[in-house]
């Protein structure tokens, strides 16, 4: 399953009721179902992506529009069209390419948002965008919607669970550290713990951060991927 749009996913039109959107997602995840599906692919992949598809479709049919799906450190949620300039860009992905598995990743974050994650030439391991070189939501053809629904698809099928969401400064700090293993000045244990200690407290910093905008509308409104 290579498509990561939500619509297409779940065989839906774009401003479906949350009934259709509902009846569809029941009649898709039946064809999963270990009893059922005989495919070539992950059923389990498959799943993961129909119900994170099902359920940002869901939360904008049930909600007033407005509202957009905003990536934060552990998981997302959705934020008013008004908070939108405030908030884009506050947190950004990075990807611990020690941990990455490259080409034989089956759940690659390259084939689900190619516009923001490639191949490093340097470690042949996937590297996302910095946020200084990033054009905007809307390259390579997708909408913003789409784009971020993509982006957070990416990181929540990870495998190895190595792109995190960090600040520009922690992904610079982190870009160099990475830096360091990679053109042989820190040995790799030493480098890779550094790196895994760094991200913890960043996350921890990072969860703390006041974000006053932020109005969930009941327990649950934000996502922790795993």
């Amino acid at each position: 399953m290579t498509r990561t749009d939500p619509w297409e996913l779940l065989g839906v039109a774009e401003g479906s009721t949350a009934e259709e959107i509902k009846a569809a997602f029941r009649t898709k995840i039946k064809n999963v179902h270990p009893d059922v599906y005989r495919g070539e692919m992950d059923a389990q992949e498959i799943t993961t992506r129909l119900v994170l598809a099902y359920e940002l479709l869901l939360e904008e049919a049930e909600n007033p529009t407005g509202r957009r799906w905003r990536s934060s450190g552990s998981g997302g949620g959705w934020i008013d069209d008004e908070e939108e300039d405030e908030e884009d860009g506050d947190l950004w992905p990075w990807v611990n390419e020690i941990r990455c598995l490259g080409q034989s990743c089956r759940s690659s974050c390259i084939v689900t948002a190619p516009f923001l994650f490639s191949y490093a030439e340097d470690t042949a391991r996937a590297r996302a965008m910095s946020p200084n070189a990033f054009q905007g939501w809307s390259v390579g053809g997708e909408t913003k919607d789409r784009a971020r629904y993509c982006v957070n698809l990416a990181v929540g099928q990870c495998p190895e669970l190595c792109i995190h969401y960090v600040t520009s400064d922690q992904h610079a700090e982190l870009t160099d550290k990475l830096q360091g293993i990679i053109d042989g000045m820190v040995p790799l244990q030493e480098g890779a713990f550094d790196i895994q200690a760094y991200i913890a407290k960043a996350s921890y910093d990072n969860n703390r951060r006041p974000r006053a905008k932020r109005r969930p509308k009941a327990e649950g409104e934000y996502v922790d991927w795993y």
